[in-house]
Parts: C-alpha cells; structure tokens; sequence
C-alpha cells in the first residue's frame, strides 16, 4: 500500500476529530483520512442492485474521493469485475474492517512515536488514507495526482495481519513516506532492494522479537528457509538482475505473483534485509536512512559481494 472527509490530525498523539471541510495542510503534521466508511456505505446501499447498477452507484460514489484512488482510469484493468468480487466478498469482512477503522488511530499513534524517536518527526503535505483498497494492499506509497500518498487499506490488514501487533508494519510504511522523496525517483532494481530491504531491517531493528509474519517475510510462502538454504544462489540471482529497469524483473523479486525461476516470491525483501544487516554492523539505523543515492548503490553492491562472489567458477 500510494477522504465527505473525515479527518484525523495526528501530531505526537493521533487526536480524533471531525470536519466538514479540511484544513489546510501542515506539513509538519499527517492527516489521516479514514475512507472505510463510506466504502461501507456504498456496499450496504447497492445491495440487490444488478451487477451493471452497482458498479455504477459504486464508481460514482467512490471515484472522487481519496485523490482517484477508486478511478477507472488508474487500473481499467478488469474494473467492474473486482468491484463486484469486493463489494460481494464484503460482508463476511465488514466486522473486522470496521473494528481496524475504530482501532486504527490507536495503534498508529505509538507506532509513529517510537519511529520518530529514532528518526525524528514524519510529515506529508498529503493525507494518509485508510481505505478499502479492493484488495491491492496492506499499507504503500501510491502516485496519485502526481503526488507520494500514503496509503492503508484495511482489508489488506485484514487479510494479512489480523491479530498480529501492527507495529513493525508501521514502521515499514513510515520509513518509506519519509524515504522516497528524500531519496529521490530511483528505477533499477537495486533501488527497491535497498528501500525494501531497508524498510524490513528498520522494522525488525526497532522490533526485536518481531517474527517474519511481522515483518512479512512469509508471504505467499515463507522467504528465508530456501534463501537460508542456498544464500550464495539467492545473493547471485538477485545481483544479475541489480540494475535492470524491466518490470519482470522488479515483480520477480516484490511481487506475490512472480519469481525467479527456482526462488521463492517476494525474495528481494529478504535479501534486501540481508545485505542492510551487513552494512548495519558499520552504519546505524540513521545514517542507511540518510545515505544518498550514489553512495546506497555503491553500499548495497559492496555489501552483496561480501555475501557472495557471484563471479567465482
């Protein structure tokens, strides 16, 4: 996971509130904007409709808020048929979506005060979202308008975390809002094995007993068992495609869907994770965060090769 609102201004604690209209934004502060109701309100009133009218009322309810999020435009691909899916899967869910809505500032309070204990305070022009995403993510950094959001969909928590303690999750996603910008656009694979390898080793430096279903690390299937058995084979597959631009490649190492031939999904977070405990023994938490570009590609290639020579016969 990139609101007729409801806004939430969080400063050091998250403050619930109303308005009918929002301020104007602080950009030393995160708004939280909670979606999940009027999600909520759309599918209990298309109830009965036929398939083509609820898609309809659904895309017409839906579609300005949350900067586009819920547009055709921005995924066209099979639209009406996951509305439909989503909005008919909705009720066996809605309890627990609705318990993440009412529980949502709570836990993202703590989470956010611990993480800028160590990396001093977050912000963003743009609000935070808690949302019903249709199934596309727990919690990420999406363009929209143009613009880095953070987005939380709370069926992806659901889906995902239900009964774990959400923190190390926060702290991935508050790592990457604060991270991209600062960073800068970045394509080639390299880029997301340092983001998302460093956003798994914040999240376990931060939590020491989180386990990998805490630090999602066991999703589709669980990373580090394979990876562990041949790390040398992992380290090498990964550091062929290090600078590739092509997205096959990316979704092989981030996505659920894909793989390298012969490795699990979703294996660049591990071995992301893997070479930031490497340069950890030499660099804190602070400065990975703050490393540039041109100095976080030389560090991630340096640290792969400690862990294997790829070029060996």
């Amino acid at each position: 996971m990139r609101l007729l609102r409801t806004c939430l201004a969080l400063t050091a604690s998250l403050m619930a509130g109303t308005a009918a209209a929002s301020p104007a934004p602080d950009p030393n502060s995160l708004r939280l904007v909670d979606l999940t109701s009027e999600f909520d309100k759309v599918a209990l009133e298309t109830v009965g409709m036929d398939d083509q009218a609820r898609v309809a009322a659904f895309e017409k309810a839906m579609t300005p808020l949350a900067e586009g999020f819920y547009a055709r435009s921005r995924k066209p691909d099979r639209y009406d048929t996951r509305v439909l899916k989503t909005l008919q899967a909705y009720p066996a869910k809605r309890d627990k979506i609705l318990a993440v809505s009412r529980q949502f500032s709570a836990l993202l309070g703590p989470a956010r005060a611990s993480f800028e204990k160590e990396f001093g305070p977050v912000h963003s022009e743009q609000p935070v979202y808690l949302l019903h995403s249709l199934g596309e993510m727990d919690g990420g950094t999406r363009d929209l308008n143009g613009k880095d959001t953070l987005i939380f969909g709370a069926d992806g928590i659901v889906n995902y975390h239900d009964g774990q303690d959400l923190t190390p999750f926060f702290h991935h996603e508050l790592f990457h809002l604060g991270h991209e910008k600062p960073f800068g656009e970045c394509k080639p694979v390299w880029c997301s094995l340092w983001e998302e390898g460093l956003a798994t080793y914040i999240a376990a430096s931060l939590n020491p007993a989180a386990g990998d279903a805490a630090l999602m690390l066991d999703l589709p299937k669980p990373i580090r068992p394979p990876v562990d058995a041949n790390r040398k084979g992992a380290v090498c597959a990964v550091r062929a495609i290090l600078n590739s631009t092509e997205e096959k490649d990316y979704a092989s190492l981030f996505y659920g869907n894909a793989s390298i031939p012969g490795w699990p999904s979703r294996m660049g977070y591990y071995v992301g994770y893997l070479a930031m405990v490497d340069l950890g023994r030499t660099h804190s938490l602070k400065q990975l965060a703050d490393m540039p570009q041109a100095d976080a590609h030389a560090a991630l290639e340096g640290a792969l090769d400690r862990m294997a020579d790829c070029n060996a016969a």
